[in-house]
């Protein structure tokens, strides 16, 4: 494993467990104790979001109260948080798409793991997104045709912002809009704290034939800065075999729910 693959592996682990030390690391990398030292130096040198501790490393105490889910984190961050999650969600949302389907992603972590699964997918697809990894991992499968929605890119941002108002999606009949969300709540609906996504993601939601909203149980009964769309708008949500039963039973009289596999 390079050293750049160690930075990302131990990177993922702090921010699932808050603290790693270096005994633990040294021995699941298969590496020695002073190369996991140096490795985590860097780390720190790199994130202002860590600190050095006896034996290990850690989030600062400042983050560590904190969901990095609340707010806009950088993208690299939110890709790992609640990473099994997404990818359980992605595979259960697979199960509605079909040959030949034009297909309209937004460009969120879920999103991505979502497209990891499409690189798989045999059959022909056209897929539309304004996410620059998500179109990146999808354009390995021949099947699909991949079309990125054309705008601003921004530092630390999967996004690609769509200011110059491009009339892409005016020339699709979009079949499935597959989005995620900041937060969710029974009277908020779906919200999203980016602003500059609300717009674009409440338009897509009204043109498409069908939305699948795909979202994380860490991410209901929270609002966001905005409400982009109401759960009478949203065909299904797709979320992780760990929501609470009442939470369910809550929001099953809003919007069907469906629960991947855990």
């Amino acid at each position: 494993m390079l050293a750049t693959e160690r930075e990302e592996f131990i990177r993922k682990l702090i921010l699932e467990k808050r603290v790693v030390y270096v005994n633990n690391l040294a021995e699941e990398l298969g590496v020695t104790r002073p190369t996991v030292r140096n490795d985590l130096d860097k780390l720190v040198k790199k994130h202002n979001d860590l600190t050095r501790i006896h034996g290990g490393i850690m989030l600062k105490e400042e983050i560590m109260g904190k969901d990095l889910t609340d707010g806009i984190t950088e993208y690299s961050e939110r890709a790992f948080v609640n990473k099994e999650e997404k990818k359980a969600i992605a595979k259960k949302a697979i199960e509605f798409v079909k040959k030949g389907d034009t297909i309209l992603l937004d460009s969120s972590s879920t999103c991505f793991e979502f497209a990891s699964e499409l690189v798989t997918f045999s059959e022909q697809l056209t897929v539309i997104t304004n996410g620059i990894s998500t179109g990146a991992i999808l354009k390995q499968n021949r099947h699909i045709n991949v079309l990125a929605i054309g705008g601003l890119l921004k530092a630390n941002s999967n996004t690609i912002y769509d200011e110059f108002f491009s009339p892409i999606l005016d020339n699709f009949n979009i079949d499935t809009y597959f989005f995620s969300a900041s937060g969710l709540s029974l009277d908020g609906g779906f919200s999203e704290n980016n602003l500059m996504e609300v717009k674009h993601k409440r338009t897509n939601v009204i043109n498409s034939k069908k939305s699948i909203a795909l979202v994380d149980s860490t991410k209901f009964n929270k609002d966001s800065s905005s409400t982009f769309c109401t759960f009478e708008e949203v065909d299904i949500l797709i979320t992780d075999a760990n929501l609470d039963k009442s939470i369910e039973q809550q929001f099953n009289s809003r919007i069907k729910i469906i629960k991947a596999d855990s």
